[in-house]
């Protein structure tokens, strides 16, 4: 695998980088693990356009966490983040399906 190809992983192996990620405290890490997840989302979601990537679980887990670290704070809809938390650990847990 040559440096600037990225591994596919696993939609739970991303959604636990997601969760995990919500402790993080370097928004360079953080957004260049945002974009190393969202190739993989797209790779695995082929079939899907773009609106329903932007609302995927795990772009709402990465982008409300940078939310926070520009403007500590600022998060987006306490709802869409529940429901993607949930959804992410449910999938950890093996008790949920992909979208």
């Amino acid at each position: 695998m040559c440096n600037n190809e990225v591994k596919v992983r696993t939609m739970v192996e991303l959604a636990q980088e997601a969760i995990d990620v919500q402790s993080a405290c370097n928004l360079s890490g953080c957004v260049h693990s945002f974009s190393r997840a969202m190739t993989n989302v797209r790779t695995l979601e082929q079939d899907k356009g773009t609106a329903y990537i932007n609302s995927h679980p795990i772009a709402i887990l990465y982008t409300d966490k940078i939310a926070s670290l520009v403007s500590p704070g600022s998060s987006l809809n306490g709802t869409d983040y529940a429901k993607a938390y949930n959804w992410a650990m449910d999938l950890i847990e093996g008790k949920a399906e992909r979208l």
